[in-house]
């Protein structure tokens, strides 16, 4: 008989089977918590899973967890539903105006959902007024708390809650999703290239079909290799260097300098072991072929004077004069 639940839960959300599991069998039971805290990455689903899970409370359907064809369902995946309210909450007013909103009666089912996106940037303050209402809710009240890192909720809260921590999907899983439900633009091989620098978030990767945005992209990420090629060569010419990144912004350069990171981690682990998976190169032959002529101890060393020019970057300092310091710590180091 489980087996035959699991099967159709959330069935439109793909990865994190576990969470799914877990929270379906639950509201299928009726044994849901009475709030829920999902954390993961911008991009993982955590919108799609409290948006189906608010379904699944609300559908009357026998078997799936929602069926998503019913009016209830309908109404609350296209955000038509008043019983569930998103809100984007982080002041005391705007918290005690929902816990408010959480006494009035339902209008339509027999619960009333109340989403808070990016509960970890709402102001502790803030969050102790929302505690009131987590404590002694409604009973007919569910609360989904959605973030990106639970640890910046109060431990009070937390304590309170379910904490549901989305997991990346694999390449495998995003790549199949998007050639079976998604118009596509560009070509395989951008494709491949926005799936490995999204992380595992099919939000991103979403957002970077556009054909404009992916060009961007995998143009930023040719020249994170060759700026790290460049840097790893003892001959390197820092003037022609500077002077093709001086037109660039300074968030340009911030991106470009953290790429290069992804390409320096993945030169060291192609250093340690050749059975490793790579999160910026397509090709283990040619992360190879360029972390071949040089030492760990190299390696690192470039990473963390990367790492160093990002923190200066981001507390305003000269654009020029971080990328000159960083090449000549690249200079000073042999192989």
């Amino acid at each position: 008989m489980l087996e035959g639940i699991l099967a159709v839960i959330f069935k439109s959300l793909i990865g994190n089977e576990d969470i799914k599991n877990t929270l379906g069998v639950a509201i299928k039971n009726s044994s849901f918590s009475h709030a829920y805290i999902i954390e993961g990455p911008k991009g993982s689903g955590k919108h799609t899973l409290a948006r189906l899970a608010s379904a699944g409370i609300m559908c009357n359907h026998e078997k799936n967890i929602p069926c998503e064809e019913c009016v209830a369902c309908q109404k609350i995946l296209h955000d038509n539903c008043v019983d569930v309210r998103i809100y984007d909450a982080f002041k005391v007013d705007e918290i005690r105006k929902i816990k408010e909103s959480i006494y009035e009666s339902t209008t339509e089912y027999d619960y009333k959902v109340i989403i808070l996106n990016d509960a970890d940037k709402i102001n502790p303050k803030a969050q102790n007024a929302l505690l009131i209402s987590l404590e002694e809710p409604p009973e007919n009240v569910v609360f989904f708390l959605l973030c990106q890192d639970a640890g910046a909720l109060l431990e009070t809260i937390r304590s309170r809650a379910q904490t549901l921590r989305m997991k990346p999907l694999s390449e495998e899983e995003i790549l199949n999703y998007v050639k079976d439900n998604l118009p596509i633009s560009v070509s395989d091989a951008e494709l491949n290239e926005i799936v490995i620098a999204s992380s595992g978030s099919l939000g991103y990767v979403i957002d970077m079909l556009d054909q404009n945005k992916s060009g961007d992209l995998v143009k930023a990420r040719s020249l994170s290799e060759d700026f790290v090629c460049a840097l790893l060569n003892s001959e390197i010419d820092s003037t022609t260097i500077i002077t093709s990144m001086l037109t660039w912004q300074r968030d340009k350069v911030k991106e470009i300098l953290s790429l290069s990171l992804l390409v320096l981690r993945d030169l060291m682990l192609i250093k340690k072991s050749n059975n490793i998976s790579l999160c910026f190169f397509t090709s283990q032959t040619r992360a190879k072929e360029i972390a071949s002529p040089h030492s760990l101890k190299k390696l690192l060393s470039l990473k963390e004077a990367i790492d160093l020019a990002i923190e200066a970057l981001n507390v305003n300092a000269s654009v020029v004069g971080t990328l000159t310091s960083v090449l000549a710590h690249a200079k000073k180091k042999g192989r």
